[in-house]
């Protein structure tokens, strides 16, 4: 198959003329026409004029017509020149052929022709030439279908790959929302934002060809994957047949990845219908509840510290399907282990200990959750997470309430406005005061009015960041340059320019507070 790659895909005029078969051949005009495509053969009608599809074709004319039509030859080059066929080739002519159609060959650029030989015998071999290209193609096809076929459900996506990289002796790869390889070669560079779109790219970087085919798992749904093809030093053919063959394959991972979601999705409400059990216990729970936590393998039977884990914004449920793993990974490393319970807004997780932890000891258990979940969101632009933890309680019962605890904790946690906060129920003394307001509608709807003077002047969101830091940071304008790496002079243009849009003043201590709340209940909100 390697050897395949070598030839010219795209077949002209001077891959026909330099046939064996030619070489006795006159080329009587048609000079500039040597690099005109070469798509087909077709034999000269037997009329005048032409019927069908004579664009980029080679035509072949049996040269007795001649003795009786000192013209055949001018009419047909000038309907060649009208269709786009570039070469016409007359064989035995039974009459030489005059100066006036080399000339007219000349005017319109169609190579003029002349040889010695069986007229079909030379059009099938023509054929094989003009042709080659469409059977180098369609091998490819079907030997990455075949490939494809042979892969069984149980080896996945990998296995996916693999055929492609067979049939294309390429790299290829596949990666998800985030930008992250899921399987296959690693990317040097990663593919960028820009990159991952919902139409097929083609990149060269240095001696690579990088060919991007969005993956969408359902119709209407944008792109969550996308597969990637890497070719080095490619020829024409290559980048055509890999598109094509990129496109298939596309196909089949997009059936593995639907299957695995679905198994997912159905696994993933088996999970939720717990643990909405679970928050919904009223006293003891019944014996089908603890079947189905025996059934999951949920430990429960110790001291369980619940953590509360949100996604910021419009959290999508695919995506929280999507990251579940990741996610799992980051916190085995961060040694976080327990189940994993995915939310439309992100994931609940417990620790079971033995014994009732130390009271004091929830500062280590904060520490690594605020690094996994920094390392988490570090490579994902945009993302933002937060975790809530409560205390440790005993048993199912006492679960329900680090539950509701690590709940609480996780909206404060985001009300801060920073991409990562983790927060334990102990941490949060008078904050929880403020919770009521935090999550009122009431407030909402007083902070959202008290601030869209600024909302509706900030498309980037800096004022309103700006006046969040500025506030938290005792109205200091170099403490908040520092914080939001500004220069101080842009600190206070920014200020000033609040100033004049908001109704309060923000030098009364308790107009001050009320903004210093609103900015966290608006952010808490976006």
């Amino acid at each position: 198959m390697t050897s395949s790659w070598e030839v010219d895909f795209e077949v002209c005029v001077r891959h026909v003329l330099a046939l064996s078969r030619l070489s006795t051949a006159r080329v009587l005009g048609g000079s500039g026409s040597e690099e005109k495509a070469v798509a087909h053969v077709r034999l000269a009608p037997q009329g005048r004029h032409p019927s069908g599809d004579y664009k980029a074709s080679a035509v072949v004319m049996d040269g007795s017509r001649l003795a009786g039509d000192n013209y055949l030859v001018d009419l047909t080059l000038r309907w060649m020149a009208d269709v786009g066929a570039p070469l016409l080739i007359v064989v035995r002519p039974a009459q030489e052929v005059g100066l006036s159609s080399r000339r007219l060959a000349d005017k319109v650029g169609i190579g003029l022709v002349v040889v010695d030989d069986d007229i079909l015998e030379l059009a099938d071999e023509i054929r094989e030439v003009v042709e080659a290209p469409t059977r180098i193609m369609s091998r490819a096809i079907v030997e990455a279908v075949d490939r494809l076929a042979r892969v069984s459900s149980s080896q996945g996506v990998p296995a996916c790959l693999d055929a492609v990289d067979g049939t294309l002796n390429s790299a290829s790869t596949l990666v998800g929302l985030e930008g992250e390889v899921i399987a296959g070669a690693p990317l040097e560079p990663p593919l960028s934002p820009k990159d991952r779109i919902t139409v097929p790219v083609t990149t060269v970087i240095g001696e690579r060809v990088r060919l991007v085919q969005p993956v969408t798992l359902a119709r209407g749904e944008r792109p969550t994957f996308w597969l990637v093809v890497q070719g080095t030093s490619p020829t024409r053919a290559w980048e055509e047949v890999a598109s094509r063959v990129a496109r298939l394959a596309g196909s089949y991972i997009a059936t593995r990845l639907i299957s695995t979601r679905l198994e997912q999705e159905r696994d993933a409400r088996v999970r939720l219908g717990a643990l909405n059990a679970i928050i919904a216990l009223a006293d003891r729970p019944n014996a089908s509840l603890l079947q189905q936590i025996g059934t999951l393998g949920w430990k429960t039977d110790g001291w369980c510290t619940a953590v509360h884990l949100r996604i910021g914004g419009n959290a999508d449920p695919l995506r929280v399907l999507a990251l579940t793993d990741e996610m799992r990974r980051v916190l085995a490393d961060a040694d976080v282990a327990g189940p994993l319970v995915e939310r439309p807004d992100g994931w609940t997780s417990w620790l079971v200990d033995s014994t009732e932890p130390a009271s004091t000891s929830f500062g280590e258990l904060v520490v690594r959750f605020r690094r996994a979940l920094q390392g988490f969101a570090a490579d994902r632009e945009g993302m933002r997470v937060y975790a809530g933890i409560g205390r440790p309680y005993s048993g199912l019962v006492g679960l329900k309430k680090s539950l509701a605890e690590a709940q609480e904790a996780a909206t404060i946690a985001q009300a801060s406005g920073v991409r990562t906060a983790v927060q334990h129920i102990d941490e949060l003394g008078v904050q929880r005061i403020l919770v009521g307001w935090y999550t009122s509608e009431e407030f909402g709807d007083f902070a959202r009015t008290l601030l869209r003077p600024v909302v509706n002047i900030d498309k980037d969101e800096d004022l309103l960041r700006t006046l969040e830091v500025f506030l938290d940071n005792e109205s200091s304008p170099t403490a908040t340059s520092d914080m939001l790496g500004l220069h101080r002079n842009t600190v206070i243009k920014r200020m000033a320019r609040i100033r004049q849009v908001l109704s309060v003043d923000l030098d009364d201590p308790d107009q001050r507070l009320a903004v210093q709340l609103a900015c966290r209940v608006v952010n808490l909100r976006a």
